[in-house]
């Protein structure tokens, strides 16, 4: 199985697919997530929260998800192509594998924008600050 760089989706494409798809995911399961951060929150279930206010912090996920996954699909189907020359020119012709690599590299791209957004709606979620400023204090 060969891979053909000609009918890649261009950067914009990926860029504004992942951000959208991100997006879409994060703001559909996000009664789901406050719900599972609040049954591991060290102060209790009901004191972080309960099942009151479940879209508490929902404009901190939407604010990151975007970004996070935009970069993820753009970074990864920037480098697919890349990996795939550099493994061919070693000798090795495994598709899957640079389907690996590069997924690799796009999530730990998109974690710098990832992490830091997880950590503020988390915050939110639990009651542990009130808004988007507060968690910076």
């Amino acid at each position: 199985m060969t891979s053909s760089t000609s009918d890649a989706p261009s950067f914009l494409s990926a860029l504004t697919a992942g951000g959208m798809a991100g997006t879409c995911v994060d703001v559909a399961l996000f009664p789901i997530d406050t719900i599972k951060t609040r049954l591991q929150s060290p102060q209790g279930f009901l004191k972080a929260g309960g099942f009151v206010g479940v879209y508490q912090g929902l404009g901190a996920a939407a604010v990151g998800s975007a970004p996070g996954a935009a970069l993820f699909f753009s970074v990864y189907e920037t480098m697919k192509p890349k990996v795939l020359t550099v493994q061919r020119g070693a000798g090795i012709d495994n598709d899957s594998l640079s389907h690996m690599i590069a997924a690799s590299i796009g999530e730990a791209a998109a974690c710098l924008v990832r992490v830091p957004t997880e950590v503020v709606k988390a915050k939110m979620q639990t009651g542990e600050s009130t808004g988007l400023m507060d968690t910076f204090r």
